[in-house]
């Protein structure tokens, strides 16, 4: 469930069935602001029913694509709604394989990516990046919630990123880093 911020309209997703209260107080990590969010029922929600006939919704592509490397889908669906309003399209890489694949075919503009991956790790993907004549212009931003500190940051820099920022990061801050490397 999404919910919103009514101080700074910041976006988060919530996992409405954690209780079973109507509402719940949020604070809000961005601004800081305490508010109440009402939870959705799944006995409430009328059925999902596609329309007849839509037709397929074609992207913008002269917007910038980055690609969210991460193996929990939870953090990866966070990232996706905190950069919801950024003129972007965003596609999404579970582990360091996909994330090549994706890379290849898609090109992206800016590679998101959590260090700690199954498979391939952050480390082995920015390498392997960097190495790809084809591949020198995609910004990385790297991100770990185990690996902190200017070390591993200097270290994840000296790969190829072009920054890191720990999963512990606030919303604007997020946005801002990805703001700058894309020149939004």
């Amino acid at each position: 469930m999404i919910i919103v911020c009514p101080q700074c309209q910041a976006r988060y997703r919530i996992n409405p069935s954690t209780g079973d209260k109507a509402t719940v107080r949020v604070k809000c990590p961005g601004c800081q602001h305490t508010f109440e969010a009402r939870l959705e029922t799944k006995t409430a929600m009328p059925p999902v029913v596609a329309p007849a006939a839509v037709p397929p919704v074609v992207a913008d592509l002269a917007k910038p694509l980055v690609l969210i490397v991460d193996d929990a889908r939870f953090f990866r669906e966070m990232i996706c709604d905190l950069l919801a309003g950024l003129p972007i399209r965003m596609e999404t890489a579970a582990d360091g394989h996909e994330a090549l694949q994706k890379i290849e075919s898609l090109h992206p503009a800016l590679l998101l990516l959590d260090l700690n991956i199954p498979g391939m790790s952050g480390h082995e993907l920015i390498a392997a990046v960097r190495q790809r004549p084809d591949s020198q212009q995609i910004h990385i931003l790297a991100m770990s919630g185990v690996q902190r500190g200017e070390e591993v940051a200097q270290t994840v820099r000296r790969l190829g990123a072009d920054d890191f920022i720990n999963k512990s990061f606030k919303p604007r801050d997020l946005q801002e880093r990805i703001r700058q490397l894309l020149k939004l």
